[in-house]
């Protein structure tokens, strides 16, 4: 048999081992410092896990002994505020105690740059009421400053006997451009005793631009007074220009107004002009010629129904 090749470098088991390379170290040396910077890496990492656990146990732990403190101081807050509360629900379902309210109306229909009137003739009177009848209001109640605003007609449509200060402040009417502030005149008032009268006021301009063709007229309460006081508001009323007062019917006609002052007489219409020619031309003209000269009357008013029928046919024969 042949025979077997011997190991290179020699050697039975007993021999020495080779000397390593100087490459071969350097790459253990390598591996060895990776090693240890791996287990030192290692080692930062869980003690920065170990710290943050604990910090943030810390917090929770502190969260929660505070949860009772909070929750009691929020309980404790809400009852110490609970009947204020309960108050504020059942003002809002009932009417204020106070209110202001006008004591006399306003004509249907008010001409611009005309001092506003009563439909009497008198001053606008103001009062304050209170809904319980008691007679021990405050000082500051009975003296208190009030302001007057024009509304929109259609405020309050419903007629209900409450409303908020949004909704009432809501329906103010506002200046139209080019034509300046609505009402003029010494809007704001102070009450004495409860009470104030509104002497000088005007309409600078008409109703015809609102919504409903309407203004109303507002009063409201201009100092603070811790109190809510309702509004006071006047049926709507219309506002026309001060030129088609000249040819204005009157509610109440006087003896010395002209005899077209009457409702159903047209002015410079074909009646009016018949009752000129008879000699009538005051509504106490009319009236004499009623109650002494019946005949006189009957006899105009004849011929007017006369050319009326006789108009009415002849337009009709035209179409």
């Amino acid at each position: 048999m042949p025979a077997k090749r011997p190991l290179e470098g020699g050697g039975g088991g007993d021999s020495p081992s080779p000397a390593r390379s100087p490459a071969l170290k350097k790459r253990c040396r390598s591996f060895d410092l990776e090693i240890r910077g791996c287990r030192h890496l290692e080692e930062m990492v869980t003690n920065c896990v170990q710290r943050v656990e604990a910090a943030v146990e810390s917090v929770i732990e502190s969260a929660i002994s505070r949860i009772p403190e909070a929750v009691t101081k929020a309980i404790t807050g809400y009852l110490s505020r609970a009947p204020s509360l309960c108050r504020t629900v059942v003002d809002q379902n009932q009417p204020p105690r106070y209110k202001l309210r006008f004591l006399n109306g306003l004509s249907n229909e008010i001409f611009t740059k005309k001092g506003i009137r009563a439909a009497n003739g008198d001053p606008l009177k103001i009062c304050l009421e209170d809904n319980n009848q008691q007679e021990n209001n405050s000082h500051r109640l009975l003296s208190a400053k009030i302001k007057i605003v024009v509304l929109d007609g259609d405020f309050n449509i419903d007629n209900e006997d409450c409303w908020t200060l949004e909704n009432f402040s809501r329906h103010i009417v506002r200046p139209r451009d080019k034509i300046g502030a609505v009402l003029t005149g010494e809007l704001e008032l102070s009450l004495k005793n409860g009470k104030a009268d509104l002497r000088d006021a005007t309409f600078i301009d008409n109703s015809k631009f609102t919504r409903s063709g309407k203004f109303r007229l507002g009063v409201m309460v201009v100092d603070e007074l811790g109190e809510r006081i309702l509004e006071g508001v006047t049926e709507p009323f219309t506002v026309k220009d001060r030129r088609g007062e000249g040819s204005q019917k009157h509610a109440i006609p006087s003896l010395d107004d002209d005899v077209w002052r009457l409702q159903k007489i047209s002015k410079d219409g074909v009646f009016h002009e018949a009752l000129k020619g008879s000699g009538i031309f005051s509504v106490k003209d009319f009236l004499t010629s009623y109650y002494k000269d019946e005949h006189t009357l009957r006899k105009v008013r004849n011929e007017f129904l006369l050319y009326y029928l006789l108009t009415l046919i002849l337009s009709m024969i035209a179409s």
